[in-house]
């Protein structure tokens, strides 16, 4: 997702924390990472094979970097470093995607039933939980199992107990899907097949408006990255956003992945607008937005509020 400034919060607003690492640290990390790397590959694990000592030890060190936690919002956090995706970047980098939780932790108010659409291990859903507070909730939906086995025991260590999380994909109705798994980023599973290179699981999908209608409470906001799938999860959720309680939503508008999964990009910037929400962040999206589209097909991590 490309980096965008989000509007100035306001000056009681709560900050996002830096969780920048020093050179040292990210050199560290990087080492252990790479040795890790090594001790995994297949020439790694033969050499362990033929010698017991160094199979132990490498085993026991594996085993803890796949377990590795790092401390994120007071609470002790499990990553899955072992392949590229948003704990490798949280690992080596001691943040992701900063301009999107300075969003969150601006604008999700103490007490707000959030939804985290396109969960992945929960770094975002913690953020949410810690601003909502212990009288708020984060409904975190996560379709690919191990990235929803991270996030279940990160949910259970969350500061104030308050992320549910799904093991679901979001859609416009519910039942099921196929979730085509990328073979190198644990980041980017789509539901829309894009290549040959992906294999398949069939995984629940659920609907926002469903899932609030049975949970009998509104949605105060939403933030949503699921790779394209974007459309069908806004047309599932045309009565959420049409509720005057639901504040806002941070979008990954990404116009490439929205076509391959044989959406409009324009359509879905027009259910947004239909629902009385405006895009602070790129004004000229409610102004103009073949304009916008005919300028970038780049990802953009936009922020909608009412």
């Amino acid at each position: 997702m490309a980096a965008v400034t989000p509007p100035d919060p306001s000056p009681d607003a709560e900050a996002a924390p830096a969780h920048t690492l020093p050179w040292w640290r990210r050199f560290e990390r990087r080492s252990v990472l790479s040795l890790a790397k090594r001790l995994a590959s297949p020439r790694g694990r033969a050499l362990a094979r033929r010698v017991p000592a160094l199979g132990l030890a490498s085993r026991r060190f594996l085993a803890r970097i796949e377990t590795a936690r790092v401390p994120v919002c007071g609470a002790p956090f499990r990553l899955d470093v072992m392949r590229r995706s948003v704990s490798r970047s949280i690992y080596l980098g001691g943040r992701w995607h900063g301009d999107v939780v300075r969003m969150l932790r601006t604008h999700v108010r103490p007490g707000s039933v959030t939804a985290d659409v396109g969960a992945n291990v929960g770094y975002m859903a913690v953020h949410m939980g810690e601003v909502a507070g212990p009288d708020g909730t984060v409904l975190a939906f996560e379709p690919e199992p191990r990235n929803f086995a991270v996030l279940a025991e990160n949910a259970r260590h969350a500061r104030w107990r308050n992320v549910i999380p799904f093991a679901a994909a979001v859609g416009e109705r519910g039942g099921a899907i196929d979730l085509y798994l990328s073979p190198r980023d644990g980041g980017d599973h789509r539901t829309v097949a894009t290549d040959g290179e992906r294999r398949h699981i069939r995984v629940p999908v659920v609907s926002l408006d469903e899932l609030a209608a049975q949970r009998r409470t509104p949605i105060h906001f939403v933030k949503m990255d699921i790779q394209g799938a974007e459309g069908a999860a806004l047309r599932g959720a045309r009565e959420v956003l049409a509720r005057p309680e639901l504040r806002g939503l941070v979008l990954e508008f990404w116009p490439d992945a929205l076509r391959e999964a044989g959406e409009d990009p324009e359509a879905v910037l027009g259910t947004l607008h239909a629902a009385g929400l405006r895009c602070v962040n790129h004004p000229d999206l409610d102004t103009d937005p073949r304009a916008y589209l005919s300028a970038s097909d780049a990802s953009h991590d936009l922020l909608f509020l009412r």
